[in-house]
């Protein structure tokens, strides 16, 4: 996943509530053809890549996200949103021509993001890990019996439609 990627989704929530949220997002993209390219292994909150924390933190490291953070009753929460900066680079990018060929790549799957960053969290949490277990060769009724057992609860299932919604 690239610097750009992740600075288009960010400007696509406009202000992205949760970590969380951007994992799941990032990764039912890529299910969905996106060619984010990111790798990501099973985790307890469902999938999950580090290469996409390091870019996270590396981006506010940078200045290029600006990150808040908030007490929630499950810990603290994190938002992003770009900076002024990042946002500039943006438009200057996407002037160029390979900015454009960049911009064109992602541009099919913007209102795919904007729907899927306005979802129920658990939802999202839910979703994509069936997506995970299809995406590991399993139809949709294995992918959903395999992601209740991981996940301890048969309310995963509540999240098939978006699950097929988001893989297609």
């Amino acid at each position: 996943m690239t610097r750009y990627q992740l600075a288009k989704i960010v400007s696509w929530a406009g202000d992205l509530q949760a970590r969380k949220r951007l994992q799941k997002v990032v990764y039912l993209l890529q299910s969905a053809g996106c060619p984010l390219r990111a790798e990501f292994s099973l985790h307890h909150y469902g999938p999950y890549s580090e290469e996409l924390a390091r870019l996270t933190d590396e981006m506010v490291r940078q200045s290029l996200l600006v990150e808040q953070s908030s007490d929630h009753s499950q810990g603290k929460q994190y938002s992003y949103r770009l900076s002024v900066a990042a946002a500039r680079e943006i438009t200057d990018l996407e002037a160029t021509e390979s900015g454009k060929v960049w911009a064109l790549e992602i541009a099919e799957f913007e209102a795919k993001a904007k729907q899927l960053l306005a979802e129920d969290l658990k939802q999202l949490e839910y979703a994509s890990t069936i997506v995970y277990f299809r995406n590991q060769d399993n139809d949709w009724d294995a992918a959903v019996a395999k992601a209740e057992t991981f996940k301890l609860t048969s309310a995963v299932k509540t999240a098939l439609p978006l699950a097929k919604k988001s893989f297609s």
